[in-house]
């Protein structure tokens, strides 16, 4: 079975296509790919007309939960690969917030072995950083790089302890991984359901202040800088993050960043409804922060957008905002359009 895709745009910046073309699939496996029109005489059994479209390697999405060991009422690592092919992606990077948290080799083993069964995309597991996630006493590395993490992360609960993160840092350096870690000074953020400002003061809401995730940035780019270790920035949201990952990639410090979808194009003057799907950590920050990551990005500092997909039940979302669980409840029967429409109701103001 051979197909040809011809007229779509074509991006792949490995291989410097950026311009209309061609790609020449047989028995699912790419067999040529080229600008502008298709070489004369090439069979296809199947001809696909791409135009108006945008023709891509599968994309990568380094920062998801699948939530499989513990709540598959949410997601299972089946739904999770369904929803990232549908979407693109080709191969998904799954946090270790699990429950039980990813702390042991059997359960990289089991995600490996579910990816396989499932065969969609290419799961490639996070293990903690801490034993059970509880930022105490460092997980077994090793044996987790072994059985075939990526990466370790304690997300979703930053790691408070210096000596500890050090250490992470230490040990991931041996071992050739990154740490991704989760910013946010937890006494500084004080509970706060939303960012800091004029509109949590408006709306009556527990604030989280930007230095709350500044000043971790900074010990974490510090601890980097000092031990040599490979640091990874998960879902940075402010304009002071940004500039410090700027500064220390100057200074060579092995540190990358990535940014959510929902921090690029929404602010907290989101939540003036009281929509509990503006409720996430971290927060919707304000317009000089958004500005600063689109910044970040146009000029590098900023290295990948990643979803931080992060299914949670209906129910966990229909309660009051100071209760309702972090994150969007997403839909898709929705046009552009209508997208459009709704976040430009929803930010200050809001830019495509």
């Amino acid at each position: 079975m051979t197909t040809v895709i011809r007229n779509g745009y074509l991006m792949d910046p490995a291989r410097q296509l950026d311009g209309h073309g061609w790609v020449h699939i047989k028995d699912t496996q790419i067999a040529g790919v080229g600008l502008g029109e298709p070489p004369a005489g090439l069979a296809a059994d199947e001809t696909i007309d791409a135009r108006g479209l945008v023709v891509a390697p599968g994309f990568i999405d380094l920062h998801t939960h699948l939530r499989e060991p513990g709540e598959e009422s949410k997601e299972t690592i089946e739904s999770g690969s369904r929803a990232a092919v549908a979407g693109g992606f080709s191969t998904i990077v799954c946090m270790p917030n699990t429950k039980p948290p990813i702390d042991h080799a059997s359960l990289v083993k089991f995600i490996h072995l579910e990816a396989q069964r499932v065969n969609l995309a290419n799961v490639l597991p996070v293990g903690t950083v801490s034993r059970g996630r509880e930022g105490k006493e460092l997980a077994d590395i090793g044996e987790l790089v072994n059985a075939g993490v990526v990466a370790i992360s304690d997300d979703g609960a930053p790691i408070m302890d210096s000596g500890l993160m050090r250490c992470a840092l230490e040990y991931a350096r041996m071992f050739g991984i990154p740490v991704m870690e989760h910013c946010e000074d937890l006494q500084l953020a004080n509970l706060g359901v939303m960012n800091e400002g004029f509109y949590s003061t408006k709306l009556g809401l527990r604030g989280a202040p930007t230095v709350a995730e500044d000043v971790m940035v900074a010990r974490n780019l510090l601890l980097a800088e000092y031990t040599g270790g490979r640091l990874h920035l998960c879902h940075l949201s402010t304009a002071g993050g940004v500039r410090m990952v700027r500064d220390a990639k100057a200074r060579g410090v092995q540190v990358t960043c990535e940014v959510t979808p929902h921090h690029l194009v929404l602010t907290d003057a989101a939540v003036c409804d009281y929509d509990t799907n503006f409720k996430m950590n971290p927060p919707l920050r304000a317009e000089a922060d958004r500005l600063a990551l689109i910044e970040g990005i146009n000029d590098g500092t900023i290295d990948a957008i990643a979803t931080d997909h992060a299914p949670h039940s209906s129910t966990s979302k229909d309660v009051e905002f100071d209760q309702a669980a972090n994150g969007v409840v997403g839909w898709v029967d929705c046009s552009k359009e209508e997208a459009a429409s709704w976040c430009a109701r929803r930010t200050s103001p809001w830019r495509a």
